[in-house]
């Protein structure tokens, strides 16, 4: 008899699943940095699991999802011994695997789990668990945005003639920016939904100061741009950097009232509560939307949701060449630190968290904020108390293609923080020059190279460059 190709991944998955004790393992209490909140069920469902199975008990120490890698930093600066897992977003690898993570490689080998982590989606597995040619850390959290758009504005017979007669073209779902805000302009200003009052364009997920590049980002890589150039130039100080930025605070006009300072949170109220004709968020509204008891379903439920499709970031035709990258910030990841004493432990806790069956607990969970990262985590049937659509998980997985990464080189901090903190001054004052701003960005990122080392750093971009190739991102090389 000869298997299928999901009979053979299963059997592998079977094999290498099951904690390998040891000696050490037998007593120890492994201390794991986690973000808070809604990503805490991605430890909790397993630790009377793991202390009863593994002989490892957890000890959960909270940290702020977007400095947490400032207390590894910290950990490390002061001799390593306060925490054995490190969780912290990809963008900071390249922070913290040079004097921080412990290459996990001979631990996959010697507990059997190569095939738990060749279950990771390419995507995830080589953009943000490796790095300099090792596998430093494990994803627990996969993030990247779709389209969702209503299909009942799109599909209306009265909206689309309506359309046809302003723009003599026929109301589709975008595939170009342009295109996007044509159709997000329609949707601004009059009452097309069932709520009666005035709708919007489109919502996209926060743009509050330390995030507001997660929008940005994919349209300057569509637009032609990339994070640096091979001589370490800031990549997006050019047209498409431009481009981007005008283009985004120009769609500003097609969004519900006080959008760049919304959270998170206020963002998902204005999508269920207001009539919006385009979203730009990530999975957990695909995920959890159709639950009635998630950590938003105060905001709205199953009675909207039905009313989405999905579809990939709209992007730029540039003479004649077609990009369009999809938002993939904010998934997260665990390292074991290279100071921990039982990283034998400390690997059952990462073997764990990738097993199927284990997984699909956090997954499964209408209170988690853990989405899809694992190969087997598209398969609707895993599912049994969220009702997470078939299209919706077949959109979530083909658009991974083009995910568009964090910036992950040493210093990603510095860099971010400086280019956050001037796109947030463009789009919320009333400057009229996104070239000015991006100049203003750039010169700190070029005095932040000079400091670290431009050669250091470019060696350093090399490789993720390398990894950007392997998988498969078509990202302009400049």
């Amino acid at each position: 008899m000869t298997l299928t190709r999901r009979e053979a991944l299963a059997g592998a998955l079977a094999l290498a699943a099951g904690c390998s004790k040891s000696a050490e393992a037998a007593t120890t209490t492994v201390k794991v940095m986690s973000h808070p909140g809604q990503i805490l069920p991605i430890l909790t469902h397993h630790t009377e699991y793991l202390k009863k199975t593994c002989g490892v008990s957890l000890r959960i120490l909270e940290s702020p999802d977007p400095t947490s890698y400032l207390d590894a930093v910290k950990d490390q600066q002061t001799g390593g011994g306060r925490y054995d897992i490190a969780m912290f977003f990809p963008r900071f690898n390249g922070e913290l695997a040079p004097g921080y993570l412990r290459p996990l490689d001979d631990l996959i080998q010697k507990h059997g789990a190569r095939p738990l982590f060749d279950n990771i989606v390419d995507a995830y597995r080589i953009l943000y668990s490796e790095w300099g040619g090792k596998t430093v850390a494990a994803p627990v959290d996969g993030d990247v945005a779709m389209m969702y758009y209503r299909k009942d504005a799109f599909e209306n017979p009265d909206h689309r003639k309506k359309f046809r007669e302003k723009h003599g073209t026929e109301l589709a779902v975008p595939r170009t920016w342009e295109e996007f805000a044509r159709v997000a302009e329609f949707f601004t200003g009059w009452a097309w939904g069932p709520t009666g009052r005035p709708g919007f364009g489109f919502q996209s997920a926060t743009w509050e100061r330390a995030y507001v590049e997660q929008q940005w980002a994919p349209m300057m890589a569509s637009a032609g741009g990339n994070w640096f150039t091979r001589d370490l130039k800031p990549g997006w100080n050019n047209a498409a950097g431009v481009r981007a930025l005008r283009d985004l605070k120009s769609l500003l006009s097609f969004a519900p009232p006080g959008s760049t300072s919304l959270s998170w949170n206020q963002t998902m109220e204005n999508i269920f509560a207001e009539d919006v004709a385009m979203v730009l968020w990530y999975m957990d509204l695909g995920r959890l939307g159709m639950s009635k008891n998630s950590w938003f379903a105060k905001n709205g439920g199953p009675e909207k949701m039905k009313n989405f499709g999905y579809a990939a970031w709209p992007g730029y035709e540039i003479a004649g060449q077609y990009r369009n990258f999809n938002s993939m910030f904010y998934g997260r990841v665990i390292g074991i630190s290279r100071f921990s004493k039982q990283p034998d432990a400390a690997f059952q806790v990462l073997k764990t968290v990738l097993t199927p069956e284990r997984r699909v607990l956090a997954l499964d969970d209408d209170q988690s904020g853990s989405d899809m990262f694992l190969k087997t985590d598209y398969d609707p049937a895993i599912y049994k108390k969220l009702a997470p659509p078939r299209e919706f998980l077949e959109t979530a997985r083909k658009v991974l293609d083009n995910g568009f990464p964090e910036m992950q080189v040493p210093g990603a901090g510095e860099y971010l923080d400086a280019l956050q903190g001037e796109l947030h001054a463009f789009l919320t004052g009333n400057g009229s020059d996104p070239a000015k701003a991006l100049q203003a960005a750039a010169d700190r990122w070029e005095a932040i190279t000079d400091r670290l080392g431009r050669s250091k750093q470019s060696g350093y971009w090399a490789e993720v460059s390398a990894r950007y190739k392997r998988a498969g991102l078509k990202v302009a090389e400049l």
